[in-house]
């Protein structure tokens, strides 16, 4: 199953590879990452991983960490794109009969 999560990291050396190797360690297998310094006081992390384990798992240990201020985990639904508003002409007319 994919989770993804946010983290907000202190911007000290070494605080980005503590949060990746938690999450390896804790067997959380890592599908993306992507790090941002959104006010030069600290740094923006997204990543996404995949595990059978549960994600508020992670999201506890990562807690734990000295150099995380904060994480969210993002729900399932909230990165797949949205559908357009378009649907088939012919999608409403079973409805009617």
């Amino acid at each position: 199953m994919n989770h993804t999560l946010h983290l907000q990291l202190s911007s000290s050396e070494g605080a980005v590879v503590r949060a990746l190797g938690l999450i390896e360690r804790r067997g959380y297998s890592l599908n993306s990452c992507t790090i941002s310094v959104p006010d030069g006081t600290g740094r923006s992390m997204e990543v996404s991983v995949n595990s059978s384990r549960p994600a508020d798992l992670l999201k506890r240990q990562l807690e734990r960490l000295h150099d995380v201020y904060l994480v969210k985990l993002v729900p399932a639904g909230a990165n797949e794109p949205q559908k357009s508003g378009i649907r088939s002409i012919n999608s409403g007319l079973s409805d009617l009969t």
